[in-house]
């Protein structure tokens, strides 16, 4: 297969991806000069000749020729130059690239690091950035640049390589190309000045390019591409372990964990216990990367760590454990270490035992290396004098009070319980197995100076050396086991904490009843854990986030906080689905540190970013926050806010869906109710036209009574349908101050024809009673009742209409009848839409469409108020309806 259809190949699978992420091709080799940028500029070449766009991001040509040729007819986005001292330096311009949007970029050397000042501190993280925004990248990567094996490169060729890349960019890959050539003709090509000018070339022929150097990293790329392609997709029967450390030579022992988890294809965690002593900074660094490295992290909490890692082994399904340790033995230990623990306490997991007692490139060991700074510190730590002030007071309070029991005879025996106490109370107060000695021997020296004849002498007689002794023995074991058990509790009560928080965010997420109080609990149990102001983004709109700040006790809110410059940071987190900004190698200056939230789809789906306000002071404090516990209570807001937003969707479809069958009701009822009126009026209309000559006017007078009452009774149901419709667009209701005397009097005039038919009376009204709302819906409301009586009770019937103010805030409207009485059904729905009830036999009652009294009801609710009907005691049937006073605070 030609190169032309390598290309072609690869851009087909490109068209068949699914998601909306660029794919990586990575031009892999074993040593500079083995043609990977030749290659990968020779299949830009033939991608440029089948129409694709591509375009040129960087290139590091060496002053190749050849290289050089391949360059001529691609785009090239322009380079960003960054000052070095007095050089000016080009470097890949990521905002560019990712301007002009190409179908496909090239970009040379994936391990370069970017100068200070750059978005991101490493080149394959501007790759990253490529890939998430849609865009295709070639690349060109050499083995001994793959984080995992640093060491191995070292063991080997004696080489620190600086510019590393995390092993998962490798397999992160869609294709990895392998560019390979015979060592010997590789070293020919250098000889020829193919690599390297002239005057490099002796130099590296005797350092870098030996043959047998370049075999070892020909095996090495060998095997890592083997083992690329070994690796499957399919279930993950193994699972490896790696303990982490303070350790310097840590890092060792977690690449060569990373590398066979590669080889056994299985899940790979890396566990460190909380409360080992070890120096906090190198932890960090190997938490980092370990992370890097594609493991995931675990922080166990306890003072014994073969106990806390052999526990959580046994409950993840752990199958292989690799741990670091040193040939070197001291004859004094006698404790078991915590590979013979582990060996015991898990006999049925595999255990790899990497040594870590290798030279580093200055001819020293590995391991923990105290700077002046550092011993500083640590000799201050053992010199704390407030710990020294405690130990002296406790031991004087001690020797007092033994003094005051000599006084009263006391037996002498009996002060030893004393100072038994004193080094319990110390090992509560101070916290240190070292001062809980240096007290233990104190007391003992106290007791023999003070109460032990001679006095004041060293001397004893022999039946004291026992109980010294055993005081001795005592005191040291009541201190290390009372700093044991405080120990426990203390890591006992943060872990309650812990728990405590996650499991009430949980449950105060699944109470919460919309999109604010979620955010709101989040923010408040992240507020628990981490103690600073937090900014919230939510990303309606992917370009304008809207953002809240939450204030934390005791911190300054900076005012640039909400500025363009941060806000910006919070889209690249939310486009990037990374976290950035302050304690990251992602825009770093930033003020807050900003992680993304996921929904439940993917992790690719981020729904809202938080950031966390960082400053000196905390810069600490986020470094010993428990990561995993605010990821989990983040994966609860994110849980969450995808619920709401699943249930305001499903609202909203269940709103359309009963929009849909009431407008579909609406329609046949019309289509139907219509019919009946409008033939009437045709029909009538057609007697007047064609036959009026032989009507008598008696018949003409009822035939312009009957197209009269038809057509006034489509008035009333087109306006009932303009006053639904318009309740149903507006958000709100119009509301002005309006005289109930007035309202009632314009209704009368609106009320249909047939009510001269009836004796209404309208009780006497309150001149100044005013309520607030809009007077053509309440008339619309008035109207229809009215009707609904003429409609539905026989001539003569009785109506009386009332309106009075029951209280400071509403008033109560009444329309009553003396006609006949209701049915508990109908009762019970009679402001249902589309109810109509069972159909009198009265002669002018016509058959309605159900919407009137419903629209009622509709328009009493809109301005807060209640609707209902009862039947009287007596006879008849009254509609009750309370409406808001208007008061002059209302405006």
């Amino acid at each position: 297969m030609d190169r032309t259809q390598l290309a072609d190949n690869y851009l087909n699978n490109l068209e068949t991806k699914s998601d909306s992420k660029g794919r990586l091709k990575i031009f892999f080799g074993y040593a500079a000069g083995v043609g990977k940028t030749f290659s990968m500029l020779a299949e830009a070449q033939d991608l440029k000749k089948l129409g694709h766009d591509v375009v040129i991001g960087y290139v590091e040509n060496h002053q190749r020729n050849e290289t050089n040729e391949l360059t001529k007819g691609l785009e090239s986005i322009p380079l960003r130059y960054s000052h070095k001292g007095s050089l000016n330096i080009p470097e890949f311009n990521l905002d560019e690239t990712l301007k002009r949007n190409p179908e496909i970029v090239l970009v040379d050397e994936l391990a370069h690091t970017n100068l200070e000042g750059s978005r991101h501190l490493k080149r394959y993280q501007d790759v990253q950035e490529l890939l998430n925004a849609g865009i295709n990248v070639y690349t060109t990567l050499n083995v001994q640049h793959l984080e995992s094996l640093k060491d191995t490169i070292y063991e080997h060729l004696k080489v620190n390589v600086n510019e590393r890349v995390p092993d998962y960019i490798f397999y992160l890959a869609n294709q990895v190309k392998l560019i390979d050539i015979e060592p010997n003709d590789l070293i020919n090509r250098l000889k020829n000045g193919k690599i390297y000018a002239n005057s490099k070339i002796d130099q590296a022929l005797k350092h870098f390019f030996t043959v047998n150097n370049l075999v070892v990293l020909r095996e090495l790329a060998l095997r890592k591409m083997t083992l690329r392609l070994s690796s499957t997709d399919h279930k993950v029967a193994e699972r490896l372990l790696v303990c982490m450390s303070g350790a310097g030579s840590n890092a060792k022992v977690l690449r060569a964990a990373a590398q066979m988890a590669q080889a056994f294809n299985s899940d790979f965690v890396a566990v460190y216990v909380n409360d080992v002593q070890t120096d906090r900074g190198i932890l960090l660094k190997n938490i980092s990367l370990a992370r890097e490295l594609g493991a995931k992290i675990v922080k166990l909490q306890g003072d014994s760590p073969s106990i806390q890692i052999a526990e959580y082994a046994k409950e993840s399904g752990v199958t292989k454990i690799v741990l670091g340790t040193s040939p070197k033995k001291h004859f004094w230990r006698l404790k078991h270490d915590l590979l013979q623990d582990l060996a015991l306490l898990l006999p049925e997991v595999d255990e790899y035992i990497i040594n870590t007692s290798i030279q580093n490139q200055f001819g020293t060991k590995v391991g923990r290396v105290f700077s002046k700074k550092e011993l500083k510190i640590e000799i201050n730590s053992y010199q704390n004098w407030n710990k020294i002030a405690w130990v002296c007071l406790i031991l004087t309070t001690s020797t007092l009070v033994g003094f005051i029991m000599e006084m009263v005879n006391v037996p002498v025996l009996n002060i030893v319980l004393i100072y038994m106490l004193a080094v319990m109370a110390a090992a509560i107060k101070v916290e240190s197995q070292i001062y809980g000695i240096i007290i233990s021997i104190s007391a003992v020296i106290l007791f023999n100076v003070f109460f032990t004849k001679p006095y004041f002498s060293l001397q004893t007689s022999p039946m004291f050396l026992l109980t010294f002794s055993l005081m001795i023995i005592v005191s040291i074991t009541s201190n290390y086991w009372t700093l044991k058990i405080k120990k426990q509790a203390r890591n006992d009560a943060k872990r309650a904490y812990q728990m405590d928080v996650l499991l009430e965010t949980t449950r105060k997420i699944q109470l919460a009843h919309n999109f604010q109080d979620i955010v709101n609990t989040t923010v408040g149990q992240l507020q628990k854990i981490c103690k600073l102001p937090i900014v919230f983004y939510t990303f309606q709109n992917q370009n304008k986030p809207i953002s809240k700040v939450y204030s934390f006790p005791n911190n300054t809110i900076p005012s640039n906080i909400l500025s363009s410059s941060e806000q910006a940071v919070a889209i690249w987190t939310f486009k990037n689905a990374q976290e950035s900004g302050a304690t990251t190698d992602t825009l770093p200056q930033s003020a807050c540190w900003y992680l993304p939230i996921f929904g439940p789809s993917s992790t690719n789906n981020v729904i809202a970013v938080v950031g966390f306000l960082i400053n000196k002071r905390s810069i600490s404090l986020i470094n010993n926050l428990n990561r995993n516990l605010l990821i989990s209570i983040l994966d609860e807001c994110g849980q969450g806010l995808s619920r709401m937003e699943i249930l305001k969707n499903k609202r909203e479809i269940d709103s359309r869906v009963k929009q849909e069958k009431l407008r579909s009701t609406l329609l046949r009822g019309i289509s139907h109710d219509l019919r009946t009126p409008l033939t009437n009026i045709s029909g009538g209309a057609d007697m007047l036209l064609n036959h009026q000559n032989t009507l008598t006017e008696k018949e003409k007078n009822r035939l312009f009574q009957s197209i009269f009452d038809d057509s006034s009774w489509l008035i009333s149901l087109v306006e009932n349908l303009l006053a639904m419709t318009s309740l149903e667009s507006a958000p709100n209701v119009p509301r002005s101050p309006e005289l109930v005397e007035d309202i009632i009097t314009e209704s009368l005039k609106h009320v249909s024809t047939g009510v001269k038919q009836y004796v209404l009376k309208v009780h006497p009204l309150d001149d100044l009673l005013m309520i607030n709302v809009d007077p053509h819906l309440i008339a619309q409301v008035i109207v229809n009742l009215i009707n609904n009586v003429v409609q539905h009770t026989p001539n003569k019937t009785n109506i009386v209409i009332n309106a009075q103010q029951i209280n400071s805030n509403q008033a109560l409207f009444s329309i009553a009848n003396d006609g006949p009485t209701l049915s508990d059904v109908d009762l019970q729905n009679m402001f249902n839409l589309f109810y109509t009830g069972k159909q009198d036999l009265v002669a002018q009652s016509k058959r309605g469409m159900g919407i009137g009294l419903s629209l009622c009801k509709t328009i009493i609710e809109a301005y807060g108020g209640k609707i209902w009907v009862k039947n009287l005691q007596h006879k008849g049937v009254c509609f009750y309806f309370t409406l808001p006073v208007w008061r002059q605070i209302d405006d």
